[in-house]
């Protein structure tokens, strides 16, 4: 059995109703509107995008 990188528990359970909440709780500084763990969630969704988009190649292991 093969396993991958762990994913925030949350980001398959949230609705698009529940990210549109957390983006504006985000971007309005209003982090009564979001739970710490929804923003976490957010995060590690943030953190895949940025890294997917900024990879410049295939990851390599190096064996000396």
């Amino acid at each position: 059995m093969k396993k991958y990188m762990m994913q925030h528990p949350l980001r398959k359970k949230l609705t698009k109703e529940d990210w549109k909440r957390i983006q504006d709780a985000i971007e309005n500084d209003n982090v009564d509107d979001a739970s710490w763990d929804e923003i976490e969630a957010a995060h590690d969704v943030f953190y895949d995008a940025i890294a997917g988009k900024t990879q410049t190649h295939l990851g390599v292991t190096t064996l000396q």
